[in-house]
């Protein structure tokens, strides 16, 4: 097995600076960088994960991305792990520590190590070592609702679990910060004005491959 996103295109200094908290008018209580059924999580939650990716990458971006684009593709895998855990709660899809301990320790011996895994995956999806974890539970968690609305088509499957992820994501109120962007349900991303980016973001989980 391993570990597998749908990555967003075009996304993949000091750490001070990744995080632009410049005020914004909106509804958010200060500090706040999104809500999720009415549950707001705040900046510091960003700025640890914002640090934490730098980290691994020897203080530096990831390729091509800048301060803005990293913060935007950190909240878009945070705000996709609540999402996809509700999803999972209510389609009665269930993982164990032990499926996610599999699929990490199976990623991290085809990555060269653990450590080489939290890497590629900071650098590539900007995914904080410390969210590994929540990572393969998501993973793990879309591949079982993938699995009950496909009907035994992979395929049909994953998009059926994309479209009922972002419509619940809607009902859920999902809202983030003007600083960071706008929440797209049908895109399951935080996206910014004239945003032409491929369909879906940082960490949503495909059906792991198997080998």
């Amino acid at each position: 097995m391993k570990l597998s996103v749908r990555p967003i295109a075009g996304v993949a200094g000091a750490a001070a600076a990744v995080l632009l908290l410049s005020a914004c008018g909106s509804s958010f209580q200060p500090g706040a960088a999104y809500v999720v059924g009415g549950r707001q999580v705040g900046d510091e939650v960003v700025a640890t994960s914002s640090d934490e990716v730098l980290a691994a990458l020897g203080g530096q971006l990831p390729q091509g991305a800048t301060p803005d684009a990293l913060n935007r593709q950190i909240v878009s895998a945070l705000v996709q792990e609540d999402v996809i855990g509700e999803a999972a709660a209510r389609a009665g899809v269930t993982v164990t520590q032990g499926q996610i301990d599999t699929l990490i320790n199976d990623a991290a011996a085809k990555s060269g190590g653990k450590a080489a895994l939290e890497k590629s995956l900071a650098g590539q999806y900007a995914i904080a070592p410390s969210q590994l974890q929540a990572f393969a539970r998501a993973n793990l968690q879309y591949q079982g609702i993938a699995a009950k609305l496909g009907n035994g088509d992979p395929q049909a499957g994953s998009a059926a679990a994309s479209t009922y992820i972002g419509k619940l994501s809607d009902e859920l109120g999902v809202k983030v910060s003007p600083r960071f962007g706008t929440w797209q349900g049908d895109k399951l991303t935080v996206t910014v004005l004239n945003d032409l980016s491929a369909p879906l973001a940082t960490a949503v989980p495909a059906p792991a491959a198997t080998s």
